[in-house]
Parts: C-alpha cells; structure tokens; sequence
C-alpha cells in the first residue's frame, strides 16, 4: 500500500517538476505508517521501505525498542512554510541493550538520476543521489546523513529541486490533519541560528506504531507472554 502511495506521488513529482506546478497533497488511506504525538496533534507519516529499507527498519526497531523519550525525540527547527525538523533516536538514558544505532545505509539513487551531477554544499561536500526529489509531504534524513538521527518534513509548494537528490527520504506525510498539524510549528517563538529558525522550547514528541506495524508488535508481544 505504501508503495502505491509513493506511486501516486511520485506521478505528481514527475508531472509538477515538468509543468513546475503546485504539488497537491491526497488523504490516501494506508496501513503501513507510524504517528508522531505531539502537543500540537498528531503527525502521520507513510513509511517508504521502497525508496529506504535501512531507514524504515530503524525507526521500526526504535518504537519497538521504546527506547524514543521525551528527551531524545524533540521538534527544534521550524522554517515557515516548508521545514520542519526534529531528531529520532534512542535516549541516553535507555538500557544499553536496548539502544538502537541509526542506519547507516543512504537511499536509493532513482535512475533517471544515476549520471546528474550533484551540487554538494558546503556542509556536505561529498553528497550524492540518495532518493527522488523532495516534493510536499516528504521526510528524510537531513544533513546529508544516511540514517538520521535528525530529521524533516517538506512541505514547500514546489518540488526542492535546489536539494537535488541529496536525501535520503523513508516516508511520506500525505493527509490534511497531519498538514495541519505542522502548520501550526510556524507560529510557534524561533530564534535565528546562522539563519536557522529554531524553536525557541524544543518540542517532545512520542512516536508510535500504526496500522501494521501496531499488529505485527502486538503478535510480538502475545509471544513473549
């Protein structure tokens, strides 16, 4: 199901990247998703295993791990319209055994994308084709990384073309509560940081398994009792 979700949008990046027309977000129902919690409502994200195994089995095994507390999974950068950013790991305070090490392995390089040059910023120099361009909804890795732990949602109008294919994206937000959940990150009191805007409180969310994912932990749990 996921997959037919990213179908859906990657015809519409396809058709916006060639017409260079707003990309319209679709409530699409699917059963493969995880929910952010947070005191603002609730952020639903589609997981994308298609374009990123590595990452969606991380996040995976950090809800099953429970290892994702209010200190160590925050919201801290908004940037109104189209980012918001937060950060997804185990906290410190978790039982070593349980800790789960962000993934390692970059996204997949679409193949109309394999021989375009990429233009590395400063901050990431040896960037490369990780996954498709970014269009509204998406979320991936920022900061060049392959797994995280920091995060962000798109939600620019248009395609992020200026991104080119640098991140690794492992999932989609694709309905309008969730959309407008995260607008409401834009009113929030930032501060400018080397022109970032980050929050001025950092907000703790928790993140929780849905759909599949929540049965397929629930037959996990019936075995162990």
């Amino acid at each position: 199901v996921a997959a037919a979700v990213r179908g859906a949008v990657d015809a519409n990046n396809s058709a916006a990247e060639s017409a260079s027309t707003t990309t319209t977000t679709t409530s699409t129902p699917t059963d493969d998703y995880i929910t952010l919690q947070t005191p603002h409502g609730n952020i639903r994200i589609v997981l994308r295993p298609d374009l990123s195994p590595e990452s969606v089995h991380y996040v995976r095994s950090l809800i099953k791990s429970q290892t994702c507390t209010d200190q160590s999974c925050r919201l801290y950068r908004a940037e109104k319209p189209g980012i918001l950013q937060g950060i997804l790991k185990s906290g410190t305070d978790a039982d070593p055994l349980k800790v789960v090490q962000p993934n390692k392995v970059f996204g997949r390089c679409p193949e109309k994308y394999r021989d375009v040059k990429q233009d590395c910023p400063s901050h990431d120099p040896n960037c490369g084709c990780h996954g498709p361009i970014m269009v509204k909804g998406d979320v991936g890795w920022a900061g060049g990384s392959a797994g995280g732990p920091d995060f962000f949602i798109n939600t620019y109008e248009h395609p992020a073309k200026h991104w080119q294919n640098q991140h690794t994206v492992w999932g989609h937000v694709d309905d309008n509560a969730s959309l407008a959940t995260i607008a409401k990150y834009w009113e929030l009191p930032v501060k400018n940081n080397g022109g970032m805007h980050m929050l001025m409180e950092e907000v703790p969310f928790q993140v929780v398994a849905s759909g599949k994912i929540s049965r397929m932990l629930d037959s996990i749990r019936s075995m162990l009792h």
